[in-house]
């Protein structure tokens, strides 16, 4: 799709939705996609029609705003996952090959057979971050930056320790399987709508992506963004370790200590702050704006 005629679509598409006219980053509009997602239950393999449900839904909100739109399929151990990634290319080609990726996992971790009768909606864990993407893609496909930015959806995330399975294996697999693909940084975004949110320097990041961080904080300070701590959190596994291990420098954005609800069906839309969804998205927003 040509960028004339994407950003025509985005634009009647505001046009017929007043409320959603705004380029900025709204954390309402962040929240709805939470609400939608959650409305097809669990995003786990016990949930086939549910996963598939949402990733309709993701390419479909994707769709209109994306100069490239494609999904990856990868088999690990017999589990069968989904990688969405999507692009929205620079408005200024001639002088910026920079690209930004900008991932969240989109799936859900199942409840072990000691929940039976209970479901994991996710609503922070998994949905909030994708919630940031999609509403950060509504507002770049508006007003291009100067660099490209890749949004990617990863699958199979969130099945660490369960039949001896690791974390973050849809990430893993998108490293394997695009060796060729070296974005000039990244961001992960994961459980970001707590209505306490907060979000410390991660280790892994701030010792192998510290410049990166630095820009973050830096910008989060500037806008006043009191999320965004000064101290430094824990060593924590998610999606930016496997861009880490291969030089890509990718930081972790992600709530720490877990809230009591983590893992659990008290994951719900209740624990869920438009607020701190804005919060978040103003200044990744601002952070790939400031990019050259």
């Amino acid at each position: 799709m040509g960028r004339l005629h994407r950003i025509l679509i985005a634009v009647l598409f505001c046009l017929a939705h007043p409320a959603q006219s705004e380029t900025g980053f709204s954390g309402d509009k962040a929240l709805d996609h939470i609400v939608n997602q959650i409305a097809f239950g669990p995003r786990s393999l016990d949930n086939p029609e549910g996963k598939q449900q949402t990733l309709a839904y993701i390419e479909q909100t994707l769709t209109p705003l994306a100069d490239k739109l494609v999904r990856q399929s990868f088999n690990y151990q017999g589990l069968t996952g989904t990688n969405l990634w999507a692009s929205i290319e620079s408005s200024n080609k001639k002088t910026s090959s920079a690209r930004i990726m900008l991932g969240a996992h989109w799936d859900t971790r199942p409840l072990q057979s000691n929940h039976k009768g209970l479901v994991n909606l996710g609503a922070n864990d998994g949905a909030s971050g994708v919630a940031v993407l999609l509403e950060l893609a509504r507002i770049l496909a508006l007003s291009p930056p100067n660099v490209s930015v890749d949004f990617i959806f990863f699958d199979l995330e969130d099945m660490g320790h369960i039949n001896y399975l690791p974390y973050a294996i849809g990430s893993k697999e998108f490293v394997k399987n695009n060796p060729e693909y070296r974005p000039s940084a990244g961001i992960i975004i994961d459980m970001v709508c707590d209505k306490s949110l907060s979000i410390p320097r991660e280790k892994y990041s701030q010792n192998r992506a510290k410049e990166i961080v630095d820009q973050v904080w830096k910008i989060a300070s500037s806008l006043g963004v009191k999320a965004f701590k000064r101290r430094s959190g824990t060593f924590i596994t998610d999606d930016h370790l496997a861009f880490l291990d291969v030089g890509i420098p990718v930081i972790d954005i992600i709530h720490y200590p877990f809230p009591h609800y983590w893992h659990t069906s008290r994951d719900t839309l209740s624990n869920c702050s438009a607020e701190s969804l804005g919060q978040v998205g103003q200044v990744v927003s601002e952070f790939i704006y400031s990019q050259r």
